[in-house]
């Protein structure tokens, strides 16, 4: 007996401690929440109660409040740069958000029978998913028709061809072109990411059509840094849908002006002038004797006698600009060399660079061998263009490392410096470590010029001019392994290189065509076909 009861009260201690444990694990459940799990996830954006919000598309509308109830929490950003109004109102409207509705407090004195469209753009998105409401529009009209017509396009980037993200398009009545610099538009929309544009319930009129990344964001094309562009033509809202070919904005073109000038040694000037090529020569007051100068870009380097701490000034058209002298002498070091060629192709030429212009060599003083150590024949120049590059040419040996030897006073600068004995490595690859790239152009108008760029990322390291031929086949020469891009250009200027446009002369930029070929391989024979549209 004694014995049965141990084994009762051992049984009934465990029972409860077992029962104390489930209720402490079930309380510790309960103070710790956790979010459901499984279930659809939510990808619809807010929705209208149409039951608590103004009705849209009315018409004889003059309330001052518009409110717009959604079935579910959201949220509203970005109201200044999403929310796009046509045409656009005297003052901007009022929006906020209060709850789950959006409310808009209208200014006095909207236009009568005008037909008013709020489009909000991405403003709206669902609270927790972020679900955008895409492109809601709200329309009224104050007068007894809602205007009916629309048009839609895109915009690219004429320099990049890019679509163009968050430019205005704007609608104007037709008949004064400097309106676009003094009021705002009538119609105003904005592109999205793919550079897609479309405007609403438009009135039947004739307007022109223009494009603005509107950097200052007053509707205004007011600054520099602007990109701008239009559409060449009328057009007359009468039907109902409209589709207009692609309007590319481009950047204004830079007047040459003389913008900077700086003398960071004696003997040597940097002038910075913008504007399109080519650019006059700047006049020096006095003229340094016996200067050189080598265009970098914007940035023209005159070198003069480095006992001379220039005191003057620099006088292009209107630009003025003294010139205090510096202090800081000319280095009085050796002349030397750098190699900016790389590994040559055994057609190819060496190329070295000085950091001030060269004027002379002499080439009794320049020994070349080759790998065997024999002296090999060549033939040296100056560059006409950059006095700082010094080109070799020989016949070089396949796979083969050669010697260059410029003994002293082989060169002289514009600073009247020589060299000490300067020692440089020629290294020849076999031909079989480049590639050939063929170039099938078609599609071109026989009347006009184009130029065709091989870039390899931004420079240009072959150019092509093209004229009065609709097809023709291009060849590289060797070339390295890697990635090419292909550029091709409608030259009508025939500058040999791209411009842009300029609306107050109505001139549209110049058209290019952007293309990447495969990426050149070792001892690939590439070609590609580039066609024209």
């Amino acid at each position: 007996m004694h014995s049965s009861y141990l084994r009762t009260m051992f049984f009934n201690k465990h029972l409860v401690g077992s029962m104390l444990l489930g209720v402490m694990v079930f309380l510790a459940s309960c103070a710790s929440p956790k979010p459901p799990t499984g279930g659809l996830q939510d990808k619809e954006p807010p929705k209208i109660v149409e039951s608590e919000s103004t009705p849209n598309h009315q018409t004889n509308f003059h309330e001052q409040r518009i409110m717009l109830t959604f079935d579910e929490w959201f949220t509203l950003k970005d109201v200044f740069s999403q929310v796009v109004i046509s045409p656009l109102m005297p003052h901007d409207p009022d929006i906020k958000q209060k709850g789950k509705s959006v409310i808009i407090t209208l200014p006095d004195s909207l236009r009568e029978e005008t037909t008013y469209t709020i489009n909000f753009g991405s403003a709206i998105a669902d609270l927790h998913e972020g679900n955008i409401l895409q492109n809601y529009a709200f329309v009224f009209s104050t007068g007894s028709v809602l205007d009916s017509a629309q048009l839609s396009g895109r915009i690219i980037n004429a320099v990049t061809l890019a679509p163009a993200d968050g430019v205005l398009v704007m609608l104007y009545p037709t008949g004064e072109d400097s309106a676009v610099y003094l009021r705002k538009p009538e119609y105003v929309s904005r592109t999205n990411k793919e550079g897609k544009w479309s405007l609403s319930n438009i009135r039947a009129d004739s307007f022109d059509v223009v494009a603005l990344k509107d950097e200052n964001l007053n509707f205004l094309y007011d600054q520099d840094n602007e990109l701008f562009g239009w559409f060449d033509h009328t057009i007359y809202t009468l039907t109902p849908k409209g589709v207009l070919p692609d309007i590319s904005i481009f950047p204004k073109e830079k007047t040459i002006a003389l913008r900077d000038v700086s003398q960071p040694l004696t003997g040597w000037m940097k002038l910075t002038i913008e504007g399109p090529a080519p650019k006059p020569l700047p006049l020096l007051v006095p003229s340094p004797e016996d200067a050189v100068t080598v265009w970098d870009n914007d940035t023209l380097q005159v070198w003069y006698s480095p006992k001379m701490a220039y005191d003057g000034k620099a006088i292009l058209g209107t630009d003025t600009i003294r010139i205090r002298p510096t202090t800081i002498a000319a280095s009085t070091q050796k002349l030397t060399l750098q190699s900016i060629s790389g590994r040559l192709h055994p057609n190819a030429s060496a190329v070295f660079t000085s950091r001030v212009a060269l004027m002379h060599f002499d080439t009794s003083k320049i020994i070349l061998l080759d790998d065997s150590s024999r002296v090999m024949t060549y033939d040296i120049h100056i560059d006409s263009v950059d006095r700082r590059m010094l080109i070799m040419d020989a016949r070089w040996r396949p796979n083969a490392r050669h010697a260059l030897t410029l003994l002293p006073g082989a060169l002289r600068d514009a600073w009247d410096r020589t060299n000490d004995t300067i020692r440089q490595s020629i290294i020849v690859n076999t031909t079989d470590q480049f590639g050939d790239l063929t170039i099938v152009v078609d599609g071109l108008d026989s009347m006009r010029s184009y130029v065709l760029l091989v870039k390899s990322g931004e420079k240009a390291v072959l150019t092509f001019r093209i004229d009065g031929q609709s097809t023709t086949r291009l060849h590289s020469g060797p070339m390295a392994p890697g990635k090419y891009g292909i550029e091709v250009i409608e030259d009508r200027n025939h500058n040999g290189i791209w411009d842009t446009g300029d609306y107050h002369k109505r001139r549209q930029p110049e058209r290019k065509r952007l293309y990447t070929p495969e990426p050149m391989r070792a001892a690939w024979e590439l070609e590609t076909t580039v066609t024209w549209q």
